[in-house]
Parts: structure tokens; sequence; C-alpha cells
């Protein structure tokens, strides 16, 4: 795989007992793509089996930490997914499968960074849209940029297809409404204040190194006693349900009927390809 194709990178130092995950692919200001989803919770898995370490950075190379998911692949994914290609359209099976296996099933991107058995720190700088939000609020601890920027536009295309128990816990109800229905982009003292991060800097790789080596000096046995302590309250919650229904929704999503004048992104990506889609999504919007 190229570096414009996209990579996630793994470096450890097990010597200070951390591991840094970054993604890069800054060309596209770091959109994930399957293939990098699949690497990122491959560098989760095998931090999580190493003895070690005890906490993860995540950050994204160069000027965002993610743009969010690339939308090249918003209808590819349903179509790779087994039963994808027996018709014309994706089964409803295939669109399952494809959101489960990808993104919130046991195996998924999210779950797999929610339940890191690691203290997880990322580095939230620029874009944060997508799937960069749900890494900001996956994560154990946050540092901010003072230009990082929250939120996720695709939902004003394809409706609300993420988790929201875990985003309402977070930031409140009313907050993710906001965010939901008005297209909102958050700006780092304003998630501060809502809660979706821990702190803002100039600097946030030296706020981000002083958190890594104060978490780094705690024992093992009690960051993971508190790990599966917060797993617990979050089963509690409900939020392993929530992302078991983010599978259904945002399957449902993908295949809802449009009515006169409502702007369907995925069959004008699929006529026009994608830079003509997004540019008519925008103005439709405006």
């Amino acid at each position: 795989m190229t570096t414009d194709d996209g990579v996630v990178e793994l470096l450890l130092d097990r010597e200070r007992h951390q591991a840094l995950i970054r993604i890069r692919r800054e060309r596209h200001g770091n959109r994930l793509t399957r293939a990098m989803g699949r690497q990122l919770v491959a560098h989760l898995d095998a931090v999580d089996a190493d003895d070690d370490i005890k906490v993860v950075v995540v950050e994204g190379a160069g000027a965002h930490l993610s743009s969010g998911w690339d939308p090249e692949e918003a209808w590819e994914q349903y179509v790779d997914a087994p039963g994808g290609a027996v018709k014309k359209h994706p089964s409803q099976r295939a669109r399952l499968i494809a959101l489960d296996d990808a993104w919130w099933g046991r195996d998924g991107l999210y779950h797999r960074l929610l339940h890191c058995r690691k203290v997880t720190i990322t580095k939230a700088v620029g874009e944060c849209y997508e799937t960069g939000l749900y890494l900001t609020l996956c994560s154990d601890l946050v540092v901010a940029h003072e230009n990082a920027r929250f939120a996720v536009p695709r939902w004003r295309n394809v409706g609300v297809d993420g988790d929201l128990s875990l985003l309402i816990a977070t930031v409140g109800l009313k907050r993710t409404k906001e965010l939901m229905y008005a297209g909102t982009a958050w700006d780092a003292r304003t998630a501060l204040r809502y809660g979706l991060v821990d702190g803002v800097s100039a600097d946030p790789d030296e706020e981000v190194g002083r958190l890594a080596e104060m978490c780094a000096s705690i024992m093992r046995d009690g960051i993971v006693t508190e790990k599966y302590a917060v797993f617990a309250s979050l089963a509690k919650m409900g939020v392993d349900h929530s992302f078991a229904a983010a599978t259904v929704i945002g399957a449902s999503l993908s295949n809802i009927h449009f009515q006169p004048g409502e702007y369907n992104f995925l069959a004008d990506q699929r006529r026009h390809g994608t830079a003509a889609a997004l540019g008519r999504s925008r103005r439709h919007l405006e």
C-alpha cells in the first residue's frame, strides 16, 4: 500500500511503555479507507497483547486528525460485502455486515478503540470529522489543538448513521441534537466546554507527551482494572446496545426512499462520481 493510498503506522517504545498509532494520508485529509480501518484495528490488537505497553497515542499526520471516512467507499463497502453484488442494489444483509465488520461490531474500529485495555490518548488537530469525531469520542483522553474542529457533515446527506448513546452521555442531549440537525462544527474551545475533549493547547504534542508519561507510570494491574470498570459502566449505560443499533440504523439509512427535492448522495455518486456529488451536496445544503 502506498502512502497516497493511506497507511496507519504503529510505533512502539517499550522502554517508555508507549505506542503511537498514526494515520497517514495527508493529501486526503487523513480520510480513512476500510483497509486503513483494518490496519488501525490490527494495531490495537497488537498493543492490547503487548504487556510492555501501557499507553496508546492516536494522531493524524499533518494538518488533520481525520476528515472522515473516504466517500469513495460509501457504496463499495456494501457491494463488496457478502451478498452485496447479488443484485443491482446490495442486499440488506450486505449492508449490515459491512457496517458491523468495519465500524460498530465487536471487531469494528470504534468498538475496538473504546474497549482497548490500554490508556488511549488522541491528539485532535484540524478537521476531526465523522471518523475523526468518533476516534475522539472513543478515546480515554483527548488533547485538542486550538485549530481543531468537530463535526459530522455526512449526516446532512445520509442521516444520523452513528452511535448516539456515547455522544449523548459525553456532551448531553441538546448538544447532540445541535450536531445532528444544525450541521454545526464545534471549535476546540466549544468541544472543551461540552466535555468532548480534556484540554486545548497551542502545543498539543507537549501536553499529549506529558499525559502519556504520567499514565505510563501507573501500574499495569491498576490500568487494566480501571479499564474493565469502565467497560462494565459502558455496558450498564447501554453503549454496546447503541453500537449494535448504529449498524441497523446505518444500513437502513443507506436504503431509504427520497422524495422529490431531497438530495440522494449515494445515487448521485454512482451516476456522476464522488467529486461531482460532493459539490452538488454542498450547494444543496447552502
